[in-house]
């Protein structure tokens, strides 16, 4: 039996374990003013928003929670980059980032950082550059000169 008293020392354990986690880590990849700087910067690289950039670093956590618990179920054992409960900690980080996320959002462009960046188009694909130039011609129809075509 797991007591309300235990329950409640893991609640308390647990929340000052999340706050330094939070000022730990919120320095090494945010930096000092924007806690959600890392989301921003990885989001504009790859022309995202942040909240996809959040899905992939939160779902690690809970990739190795449901190998845990699939573990469990299977009777196997393995050893772990992290433990369990360090996985837990670190997704709980990840929600309360989200909500982060989310206040900004639904509070609106004035309160946001870098706005999320809008996803671009695919590009066409370029020709190699050691392709040879087209035979001389008069530039009427086929005989060569420019295609406006190259250019789409």
């Amino acid at each position: 039996m797991y007591t309300h008293a235990q329950y409640d020392k893991l609640v308390k354990a647990t929340v000052e374990q999340i706050t330094s986690l939070s000022k730990l880590k919120g320095g090494e990849y945010a930096g000092d003013q924007d806690r959600l700087a890392n989301f921003r910067r990885n989001a504009a690289a790859l022309g995202l928003n942040m909240e996809t950039i959040w899905a992939v670093y939160a779902g690690k956590h809970w990739d190795a929670i449901q190998q845990y618990v699939k573990d469990l179920q299977e009777g196997k054992t393995r050893p772990r980059a992290e433990s369990i409960t360090g996985r837990a900690d670190d997704l709980i980080v990840y929600a309360i980032l989200f909500k982060a996320m989310v206040e900004e959002r639904e509070a609106g462009p004035q309160t946001q950082g870098a706005p999320a960046p809008t996803p671009r188009a695919p590009r066409a694909p370029r020709k190699p550059k050691d392709t040879p130039p087209p035979p001389a011609g008069d530039g009427e129809g086929s005989g060569g000169g420019i295609d406006p075509a190259d250019f789409e």
